[in-house]
């Protein structure tokens, strides 16, 4: 996925025909609320799609949706929506008035409607796109009360001839004003304006990111270079210090794992591989004129809390590092406390947990010395036992067996976080919260204050009740929790600490020749 943005340097056409289907009503003269979303709200389904920079529209973001390039099918197979914002209540009027253009002529159908499982529709228009920007608008009158973020604008593109590139949208509470339309999209100023890259790593990878930059701040800009956790992870974990860091003027680079999403090559997690995909990020990010390479800072949370000091520690240009619930340790023994905190947050009993780990240790061990299989099958059996000896049944042993059985977890005994971090002499800011079952932070911090003790620009900060996804209102810190309490790394604490933190390290001021 290539960034095929472009930019003209001919003024912003604003003023441009409106293609308007209002369902009833007149317009009145003026509406009661306007409210404009950036085109990377838009969320784009079925089909590959690239963010991409405009001049001709307001805010400059545009996303272009491919056509899926087959013939039949269905229209809502592949296409965009965007959440409606607010609450609506029943009888309650809204508009939407967005830009989009498209390859050639095509004709869609856009709607608004509610979610999941009727999907009710409360607004339907057909409407053709062309390949001039146009403003299409849509008006409708919710049926029944919808909470926020039930109800959305969809375009589907299924059957689209060509390429639909889609800009802000304008939403407005009653019917839609002309001239309020007008007005909110002259004052639209994003902070930021999403575009994605390509990143090309080793061997034969090629890494797909979104670059957000922000607007009207002198360049060449800083940088923060975000880093997943473990898992398939893909673009969006960042979402709140993402427009943070852009309200300061600080660049951020976010991208799919290799394997996941539209990244190629082969999803392993690979600390290795994923180390030297970090390292290529912040050289791609470096070959950019309009970043600047002695400001790039690594941003990393879980997993990413581990490559990103690995990252900094051979590269002395690095100007910051942030690890959010990183583990500190090296080799077997880190990853023996790492074993023995998800016995102790599954609940098993202490007189079990030590046995347990002795027995996956061995595993490990085994593996790492090559031991053939009939070393390695007693290995297996034994620690399929003390996991049963433990509470977990014959099914949940032979699941934990397979997870612990890997090349993968093998590997960590190369893994050096706390040497990473004593080798660091950048600004290093390493956070923990006290919820957190994974990356427990009693252990943790005192570990990462010890590795930082020789940084006089190093700050280890606990966060009390935040888990590992550091979210505001967590009481048992459990993943089944963190999926009802918001937007991952969203607490406020969180987001303001990192916030002010990297706007400082990363300040021209700041900048000190690497040591």
């Amino acid at each position: 996925m290539a960034h095929t943005g472009t930019r003209s340097k001919g003024l912003l056409r604003w003023a441009l025909p409106l293609a308007t289907v209002a369902l009833s009503t007149p317009m009145p003269a003026r509406s009661q609320e306007t409210q404009v979303l950036p085109a990377s709200e838009w969320q784009v389904y079925g089909t590959a799609y690239t963010r991409t920079r405009d001049a001709d529209v307001p805010g400059e973001g545009t996303v272009r949706v491919e056509p899926r390039g087959t013939s039949g099918g269905e229209p809502w197979s592949s296409g965009a929506a965007l959440s409606i914002p607010g609450a609506l209540s029943a009888g309650e009027r809204v508009s939407a008035v967005f830009w989009v253009c498209a390859e050639r002529p095509t004709a869609v159908t856009i709607g608004m409607q509610g979610g999941a499982p009727g999907y009710a529709r409360f607004a339907q228009a057909q409407v053709t796109l062309a390949p001039r920007w146009q403003q299409v608008t849509i008006s409708g009158t919710a049926p029944s009360a919808f909470a926020a973020g039930t109800q959305s604008l969809s375009v589907p593109l299924g059957l689209a001839a060509g390429n639909v590139t889609l800009g802000p949208v304008a939403f407005q509470r009653g019917a839609p004003d002309r001239d309020g339309v007008t007005s909110a999209f002259a004052a639209f100023r994003p902070r930021s304006i999403a575009m994605d890259v390509t990143i090309p790593s080793e061997p034969g990878v090629t890494l797909a990111g979104t670059l957000h930059l922000p607007v009207g701040r002198p360049g060449p800009l800083p940088i923060a270079v975000l880093i997943q956790g473990h898992g398939r992870n893909g673009r969006g974990g960042f979402p709140e210090i993402v427009k943070r860091l852009a309200a300061d003027g600080i660049a951020t680079l976010e991208y799919d794992k290799r394997g996941i999403g539209q990244s190629t090559g082969e999803y392993r997690e690979d600390i290795e591989r994923l180390t030297a995909d970090a390292a290529a990020a912040v050289a791609a990010m470096r070959r950019r004129p309009d970043l600047d390479g002695r400001r790039v800072a690594l941003v990393g949370q879980s997993q990413g809390g581990v490559i990103a000091p690995a990252v900094a520690a051979a590269d002395p240009a690095i100007a910051a590092v942030v690890t959010l619930a990183g583990s500190v340790g090296d080799g077997l023994p880190y990853l023996r406390q790492a074993l023995r905190n998800q016995m102790v947050a599954a609940h098993r009993p202490a007189a079990s947990i030590e046995p347990t780990v002795d027995a996956a240790l061995a595993l490990i061990q085994g593996r790492i010395d090559n031991r053939d299989a009939a070393a390695m099958a007693p290995l297996r059996a034994t620690l399929v036992e003390r996991l049963q000896a433990s509470g977990f049944t014959r099914v949940e042993s032979e699941a934990g067996l397979a997870m612990i059985d890997t090349e993968e977890v093998a590997r960590a005994h190369r893994l050096r976080s706390a040497s990473d971090l004593r080798a660091l002499q950048v600004p290093v800011l390493a956070v923990f919260g006290t919820l957190d079952p994974l990356v427990v932070a009693s252990q943790e911090a005192p570990a990462a204050r010890t590795a930082l003790a020789a940084n006089p620009r190093a700050r280890v900060v606990v966060f009390d009740g935040l888990s590992h996804w550091f979210q505001e209102g967590a009481t048992t810190g459990t993943v089944e929790e963190s999926a009802a309490l918001g937007a991952n790394l969203g607490s406020p604490r969180l987001v303001s600490l990192v916030g002010d933190w990297l706007r400082d390290a990363l300040a021209p001021r700041g900048l000190e020749a690497p040591q």
